[in-house]
C-alpha cells in the first residue's frame, strides 16, 4: 500500500508552485495549525522557503524555494517588482471603465488595511475587465507592487469591489472571488511561468445556481489539490462541509451521496447530481441517512445511471468490496484514510487487533504491511463476511492461520483477553458513538473508559493504538482530557496523530473524525 492521493505541485528551477484552495493560509497563524508551506514541507519531507504570500481566503498560484540561496533570489526579485503576476476576480458592480491603473497609499490602522489617495502612493495595480459572467462582472487584475489586500483596496476605491470581499465592501458570497492565475520570473538566467487553471467562478459555464456554485468550488478544490478526475479507481471526499445538507464520497466509478435533510431529494436535486454524474461520468447514488429511531435497515436510495449494488473501488490502491444495499454506507469510511496509511506504516512485524472492525480496512492494511498476525473483531457476522472477502480480492487468505476473525462483543472480547494474558502489539479502536447488540447498548460516552482502560491492559509494553471517534460531544481537545483515568493504572505517552486529508477539514476547523495515539510504555 502505497500513497497515490498526493497533494499536487510543479518543481521548476528548485521552485516548487502550488495552487492554493481558498481557506488555507500560507504558513502557520498559531500552534497546532499548518499552513500551506507546513502541508508540503511534510507531504514531500522536505524544508521550503515561504518568498510571498497570498491571503487565507484567496486562491492560486504560490511558490516556495526548496533552498536558501534560491529563497533570497526570488524574496529579492519580490522587493524589487521584477515578478510577473496576474490574478482573476469577479465582481457583481457595474462601471463603465474597461482598463485603468489605479494608485494609492496603503497602511494598516488599527488592525485594518486601509487605502488613501491623499498620500504619496506606495501601491499600483492595472485592471482590466474580462467579460460578463451572468450577474457577474469577470476582471484582470495586475498589481505592480505587494502590499497587503492592494487588488482588493483597490477594487474597491474604483466600484468594483471583489464578490465575497466582506472587509471591503464586497456583497456577501460563500467565498472570496480573488485568485492568483500566474507568476513569473527569471532565475538564474531561466525564465520560469506557471499558470493555474481557470477557477470554476472564471468558466464561461459558469452557474448561477448558489448551490452549485458551492459544489463546482467543492470539486475544483479537490481537483488543485489531487488531482482526482484522474484517480478513477480510488476513493476520496468531494464535497464535505462545504454544504450542511449532505456530502459526497467518490468510491471508484461511484459516487456517494449522504444525505442529511429529512425530506427527500427534489427533482432539481437530482438533476443537479445528474449533471454532475455526466461531467465526471460517474455513477451516483443518494442515501437518505435516517434517524435513529427509525429503522436502520429501511432502504432510502436514489439512483442516478446504470447502478450496481455491488462493486469495486481502491483506496491508495488497496481494492475493497462497495456495497449499496447493506446499510447506510457503502463499506468505507473515507475519513480514515490518513489513519489507515499510518497503520500500514506501522503494522509490520507486529501482531494487530482491530476491534469494531466494520468490513476490515485496517486488518487488510496491517495484513497487507508485513503484520504477523492480524485479529479482526465485530459484534456483526455480515461484517466479519465481508472482511473476509476484503481479504480475499486483495490476495490475502483469510483462513490463514495468523488470521483471526471474531463475531463478539468487543469489551466481552478484550475481558477474555485480558484473562488469557493475550497481548497485542498494535490496537486500532474505531467505535460508534452508539450502537445496540444482544448483549445491551454501546454508547461512547458512559462506555469510553471502560473500552480504554482493556484496550490498555491487552496491550503489549512499546505497543501502540490508535483510538477514532465521530462521537459529535466531543473535540479532540475533549479526548485527550479523558484520558486522565488511564494515567492512574498506566504509563504510556501520546504520539502525534495524523492529521486529516484537505479533502475533509482544514487545518483551522474542528475535524468531526478525531484520533489519538498512545504508545505504552
Amino acid at each position: 500500500m502505497t500513497r497515490i492521493i498526493k497533494l499536487q505541485h510543479t518543481e521548476i528551477a528548485g521552485c516548487i508552485f502550488v495552487d492554493k484552495i481558498a481557506g488555507l493560509n500560507t504558513h502557520t497563524p498559531e500552534y497546532g495549525q499548518r499552513g500551506c508551506v507546513e502541508i508540503y514541507e511534510e507531504e514531500l519531507d522536505r524544508k521550503l522557503y515561504t518568498v510571498h504570500r497570498l491571503d487565507k481566503a484567496t486562491s492560486g498560484a504560490l511558490v516556495f524555494a526548496t533552498s536558501s540561496e534560491i529563497a533570497a533570489q526570488l524574496t529579492q526579485a519580490f522587493e524589487q517588482h521584477k515578478v510577473e503576476k496576474k490574478y482573476l476576480f469577479l465582481t457583481d458592480k457595474k462601471i463603465a471603465r474597461t482598463e485603468f491603473t489605479y494608485e494609492s497609499f496603503i497602511q494598516k490602522e488599527k488592525n485594518v488595511f486601509v487605502s488613501r489617495d491623499t498620500q504619496e502612493p506606495n501601491s499600483k495595480t492595472s485592471f482590466k475587465w474580462v467579460k460578463a459572467l451572468g450577474p457577474y462582472q469577470l476582471w484582470e487584475a495586475v498589481p505592480h507592487t505587494g502590499k497587503p489586500h492592494q487588488i482588493r483596496l483597490h477594487a474597491e476605491a474604483n466600484g468594483i469591489a471583489v464578490l465575497g470581499d466582506s472587509d471591503h465592501n464586497g456583497t456577501n458570497h460563500f467565498r472570496l472571488c480573488l485568485h492568483s492565475q500566474v507568476l513569473g520570473f527569471e532565475l538564474n538566467g531561466q525564465k520560469v511561468r506557471y499558470e493555474t487553471p481557470l477557477p470554476g467562478w472564471a468558466e464561461d459555464d459558469f452557474t448561477a445556481d448558489p448551490e452549485e456554485q458551492i459544489l463546482t468550488e467543492a470539486f475544483q478544490r479537490r481537483e488543485r489539490m489531487y488531482k482526482f478526475s484522474t484517480l478513477t479507481d480510488e476513493c476520496l471526499r468531494l464535497a464535505h462541509r462545504e454544504l450542511d445538507t449532505y456530502r459526497i464520497d467518490q468510491y471508484g466509478e461511484y459516487l456517494w451521496v449522504y444525505w442529511y435533510k429529512e425530506s427527500d431529494p427534489t427533482v432539481q436535486d437530482l438533476l443537479r447530481f445528474e449533471k454532475i454524474a455526466k461531467k465526471y461520468h460517474k455513477k451516483i447514488l443518494v442515501r437518505k441517512m435516517l434517524n435513529r429511531g427509525e429503522d436502520p435497515n429501511a432502504e432510502v436510495l436514489w439512483h442516478i445511471g446504470n447502478t450496481a449494488s455491488r462493486w469495486q473501488a481502491k483506496e491508495n490502491g488497496v481494492i475493497y468490496d462497495l456495497r449499496s444495499d447493506t446499510g447506510l454506507s457503502p463499506g468505507l469510511f473515507l475519513d480514515q484514510r490518513e489513519n489507515r496509511l499510518w497503520v500500514k506504516n506501522h503494522a509490520e512485524g507486529r501482531s494487530v487487533l482491530n476491534l469494531f472492525s466494520y468490513t476490515s480496512g485496517f486488518s487488510v492494511v496491517s495484513a497487507l504491511a508485513g503484520a504477523r498476525e492480524v485479529c479482526t473483531v465485530d459484534v456483526s457476522q455480515n461484517f466479519i463476511d465481508w472482511s473476509k472477502h476484503n481479504f480475499t480480492i486483495n490476495g490475502l487468505d483469510p483462513e490463514a492461520e495468523n488470521h483471526e476473525f471474531w463475531v463478539q462483543d468487543c469489551i466481552l472480547f478484550l475481558k477474555g483477553t485480558i484473562r488469557r494474558k493475550r497481548k497485542f502489539g498494535m490496537i486500532v479502536c474505531d467505535p460508534p458513538s452508539f450502537g445496540r447488540s444482544k448483549n445491551g447498548v454501546f454508547s461512547i460516552s458512559k462506555n469510553f473508559d471502560e473500552l480504554l482502560i482493556n484496550c490498555m491492559y491487552c496491550l503489549q509494553k512499546d505497543g501502540l493504538l490508535l483510538f477514532c471517534t465521530n462521537y459529535e460531544k466531543w473535540t479532540t481537545g475533549d479526548l485527550h482530557l479523558r484520558l486522565n483515568k488511564l494515567k492512574k493504572d498506566f504509563s504510556f505517552k501520546i504520539l502525534p496523530a495524523p492529521a486529516q486529508g484537505l479533502d475533509f477539514e482544514l487545518p483551522d476547523q474542528e475535524p468531526l473524525m478525531k484520533s489519538i495515539i498512545l504508545r505504552k510504555n
